[in-house]
């Protein structure tokens, strides 16, 4: 019987073009690559730009709380402020009412009054007695 022959120049073909595929891969990964690198410092100064964004973002927004804190602290003590002037207009308008009854009760009043004479009648002494003391507390 005669000997089969096997296909050998096909496993050749089929190993040069997978040799073939896997070098043009090779080269397009490295294409690849290059490019990436190249887009990626294109961009860098876009990336920074974003940081620097979100940075200031940050800031506005810690601040802008701190402001929305403040204005809290600020209504809350202006509510008592003006809870404390509503009392003091009511105790204002009693204080009203009692100015008002006085000074209608002035008004009434004659504008000046007669006081009656006083004389002084009796003796006074014409001047002081003499006194004569004598003490011990000294030692005499």
């Amino acid at each position: 019987m005669a000997e089969k022959r096997r296909p050998i120049h096909l496993a050749v073909a089929v190993s040069v073009s997978a040799s073939l595929y896997a070098v043009s891969l090779a080269a397009v990964t490295g294409l690849q690559a290059a490019q990436n690198s190249q887009i990626d410092a294109d961009h860098a100064p876009m990336v920074n730009a974003v940081a620097q964004l979100d940075a200031a973002n940050n800031s506005l927004e810690a601040r802008l709380g701190a402001a929305g804190t403040a204005f809290n602290v600020s209504a809350s003590a202006f509510s008592a402020v003006a809870d404390r002037v509503a009392k003091y207009e009511a105790r204002l308008k009693v204080l009203a009412g009692t100015v008002a009854t006085i000074q209608g009760s002035s008004i009434s009043l004659p504008s000046s009054v007669a006081l009656p004479r006083v004389s002084v009648s009796g003796s006074r002494p014409a001047s002081k007695p003499t006194v004569h003391v004598t003490t011990t507390a000294s030692g005499h």
